[in-house]
């Protein structure tokens, strides 16, 4: 680990003396200057840029989906019971561990138990415990992708189940305010509910929003990782800047990937916002 700080610093020690070497050789050949304080200011930029569009909307997300699960549950919990919540929940479950899973795989730790829907008496519905080399640069920005793992899995997946159960409404629009408008009108209308795939979605939507929760684990690793991800987000760009556009290119596709998420998140939103209500008129057990 000492080793890459070095490098580190090293590099951006003799980034500008390299940038000066060439400048000269720049204006030497085309006339133009190498205008390094602008380059930088940019890649700065759009890292930040990056930053703010990939992780803030994450952040609010996990806080809104945690309330949200929250009052979902125990709605649920209050209808359904204990054990009929956690059994008509399984599947949300296992996503929730899958996510973790499958991050541990892609950075490379170890995976020394996993239990994808084990109930225990202490609330514990399942697990996946792991190791990892903490001088590797590239297994602790993984904490970051592990540690909040369910809510790219769970966004990912409601994304999933809403393009192949309702291809036409997420289809509809341009922008994500005009896709988002034609997906809400098209769930709040009735001829949406004759429909079996639309109550395949609203229970599969409901199991796995009831899941996207980030446990006090979950958000101490993902702090471990976030410290890396910035590092890495801002050297990235450094380079994509030097390569030219690539950093709009890189935006553009973020963009539209979380778009896609955001609208699919929205409408599980809504739907369960419409089940709490519903259920809060169901009598309890």
């Amino acid at each position: 680990m000492r080793r890459l700080w070095g490098t580190l610093v090293t590099w951006f020690w003799l980034l500008p003396l390299w940038a000066e070497d060439f400048d000269s050789y720049d204006y030497e050949y085309s006339s133009g200057g190498f205008d390094f304080k602008n380059y930088l200011l940019t890649a700065l930029e759009n890292g930040c840029s990056m930053l703010l569009a990939g992780v803030v909307p994450l952040i609010v997300a996990a806080l809104v989906m945690q309330k949200f699960s929250d009052m979902l549950r125990n709605r649920l919990v209050g209808v359904l019971g204990v054990k009929g919540y956690i059994y008509l929940t399984a599947p949300g479950v296992m996503i929730h561990e899958l996510s973790h899973a499958l991050f541990c795989i892609i950075f490379r730790h170890q995976i020394l138990e996993m239990k994808l829907f084990a109930p225990e008496a202490d609330g514990t519905l399942g697990y996946v415990n792991h190791a990892y080399n903490k001088n590797s640069l590239y297994q602790r920005v993984g904490n970051f992708f592990i540690g909040t793992g369910p809510i790219w899995g769970g966004g990912v997946m409601l994304g999933i189940i809403s393009w192949w159960l309702l291809p036409d409404f997420m289809r509809q629009g341009v922008t994500i305010a005009d896709s988002f408008r034609a997906f809400t009108e098209g769930i709040l209308n009735w001829g949406f509910w004759i429909r079996w795939q639309s109550w395949l979605w609203l229970y599969l939507s409901l199991t796995i929003a009831s899941h996207i929760t980030l446990s006090p684990p979950d958000l101490k690793g993902a702090a471990d990782g976030l410290v890396m991800i910035v590092l890495v987000v801002m050297l990235a760009n450094l380079l994509l800047s030097w390569l030219g556009n690539w950093s709009e290119v890189v935006w553009q596709y973020e963009i539209a990937i979380l778009s896609k998420l955001v609208i699919a998140s929205m409408g599980a939103l809504i739907v369960g916002g419409i089940a709490i209500i519903v259920l809060a008129f169901c009598r309890k057990r």
